[in-house]
């Protein structure tokens, strides 16, 4: 018995639909701009995640925080002369994409290009207080903790 591809759709109509694929299944995602299939390194320490890929001259870059519902965010790397406000709005579906653990801060992730590398780390240590509060980076009252260098 063979398999045969069914053409109806809920509205019996017979047109021929494409579902969407939705990139943003996890709550935390990191988005770099090459394609899926790219080597990219990634580091765990235990202050940061760290994300290296040897790609061609990218210029500047910035991290980007893009909303995408209460509690879905996800970290789009953009190239910082763009002026392009809505990017990462987009269902670009040839992205390399990271699930991030629930313990990051994506609102302090940084990316630069240096040596022909594309750098990005995002640091750890989010936590909720008793008045719901977010703390990044274990701070005791919500401060930034520890050493954040940025090397340009």
């Amino acid at each position: 018995m063979g398999m045969q591809q069914s053409t109806m759709t809920a509205s019996g109509d017979g047109a021929k639909r494409a579902l969407r694929r939705l990139p943003h299944v996890y709550s935390k995602v990191l988005e770099l701009p090459l394609p899926a299939d790219a080597d990219v390194r990634a580091f765990e320490g235990t202050t940061a995640l760290h994300f290296f890929a040897a790609c061609g001259p990218m210029g500047e870059v910035r991290a980007r925080l893009v909303r995408i519902y209460p509690g879905v965010v996800k970290v789009v790397v953009v190239h910082a002369g763009t002026g392009d406000d809505e990017y990462g709005d987009d269902m670009e579906l040839d992205r390399w994409r990271y699930r991030l653990p629930e313990d990051c801060c994506p609102e302090l992730a940084m990316a630069g290009y240096v040596d022909g590398q594309l750098i990005v780390t995002v640091p750890k240590g989010r936590g909720e207080g008793g008045d719901g509060a977010r703390r990044c980076c274990s701070g005791a009252a919500g401060e930034i903790g520890g050493n954040l260098v940025a090397v340009q």
